[in-house]
């Protein structure tokens, strides 16, 4: 833990006389690409249904408006689990899929800005059972098996480092669901870590 301090401290220190916040202007358009480590929102259940931490690539794509704002347009591939539960029997089944978001990010300062959008998620594939309290051939369906899901998408994005048309930046991203089926568990979390082009 110590030699990850030093390493921010030397880091910081090294660059914060050539770094450049980003300034939101008119007009303007940026890239973000990177690498999205994410997890299905479930607690896990005493049969051993469990949620793991997975990782997919995705791009952002924002196009200011005004100084305060941009529109966003995003995507993500991901190969997400849906959990569903009946009578005390869960069911968990995976399945690859493109996650699309269309909103708004509004920036509150040059280095912090945040963005609600909605979201449609396409499968690529077939669904897989990952995990299954019921007697085969028995079990109910997920969502992994619909070819469309719709919901909200709430993100929280800081800027870790920035130098003339390059930066870093991390966003903490949440996924709601609104199409579950009854008494499904399909929301995510996770953490988009990006480099963004102007």
């Amino acid at each position: 833990m110590q030699n990850l301090k030093l390493i921010f401290i030397v880091f910081f220190c090294c660059f914060s006389q050539v770094s450049y916040s980003y300034t939101p202007k008119e007009g303007n358009v940026t890239a973000n690409l990177g690498t999205f480590i994410y997890k299905t929102s479930f607690k896990g259940s005493t049969s051993g249904a469990s949620s793991n931490t997975r990782g997919g690539l995705g791009i952002i794509v924002n196009g200011d408006i005004n100084d305060k704002g941009a529109l966003e347009i995003a995507m993500f591939h991901m190969n997400k689990i849906f959990f569903r539960e009946e009578n005390g029997l869960f069911v968990a089944e995976e399945t690859d899929l493109v996650h699309i978001t269309m909103g708004y990010r509004r920036f509150f300062s040059s280095l912090l800005s945040a963005s609600l959008a909605l979201y449609s998620s396409y499968s690529l594939g077939t669904s897989r059972l990952v995990h299954s309290d019921f007697l085969f051939g028995n079990e109910i369906d997920t969502s992994a098996k619909d070819i469309t899901e719709y919901g909200l998408d709430l993100a929280i994005q800081y800027e870790l480092w920035s130098q003339e048309r390059f930066a870093a930046v991390l966003d903490l991203r949440y996924a709601y669901s609104v199409t579950n089926k009854f008494n499904e568990t399909s929301d995510h979390y996770g953490v988009f870590l990006a480099l963004r082009y102007f």
